[in-house]
């Protein structure tokens, strides 16, 4: 027979164990989610996530700190459904303040889809960017996978740079 105190201790550490596990990490007030991996690189200011969506499908976004960045936002150019996309190859054009720049890809694959939503209103990039996704890209690349870094692996990088830039991240409280 089992013994219930020990029952409900190791219930109660399991689900608390869990709760940990799954909760955002927040980096003065920029939230980075577990259930995604990084592509990190503060010299070229990419900030982006990246989120398994499926067998072999990947979708990426911008990060807060990239939304911060970006601000405002006037449109973003996703390329098309069915191109192929080497890693660091141009995956969007983007409009913000005084300045056009592209949107690099983390991954080296095909987009079998994109968020055309967001070309024409591109402000959930800001406003929500952890559900705003710009592609969904089929890696046909694996090396580019092995790049990426968990949450807990940026924190470092992502503090310091939010000190050193004075980063505030959307979305604001």
């Amino acid at each position: 027979m089992i013994d219930r105190r020990f029952l409900l201790k190791f219930l109660s550490f399991s689900f608390l164990a869990r709760a940990n596990v799954e909760k955002d990490i927040d980096v003065f007030g920029c939230k980075l989610k577990r259930d995604r991996l990084y592509r990190i690189n503060e010299d070229r200011m990419i900030f982006q996530w990246i989120k398994k969506e499926g067998e072999n499908i990947y979708s990426v976004g911008f990060t807060p700190i990239l939304s911060a960045l970006v601000y405002p936002l006037y449109s973003v150019k996703i390329k098309p459904v069915g191109t192929v996309v080497e890693y660091d190859g141009n995956l969007a054009v983007v409009e913000a303040g005084k300045r056009v720049s592209t949107f690099p890809s983390p991954l080296g694959g095909k987009i079998v889809d994109k968020n055309s939503k967001l070309e024409k209103d591109p402000s959930p990039l800001i406003s929500d960017p952890y559900n705003a996704w710009l592609v969904k890209i089929e890696p046909e690349d694996t090396e580019s996978l092995k790049r990426l870094k968990r949450a807990e692996e940026v924190v470092d990088t992502i503090r310091q740079f939010i000190i050193r830039e004075q980063i505030e991240c959307f979305p604001r409280k």
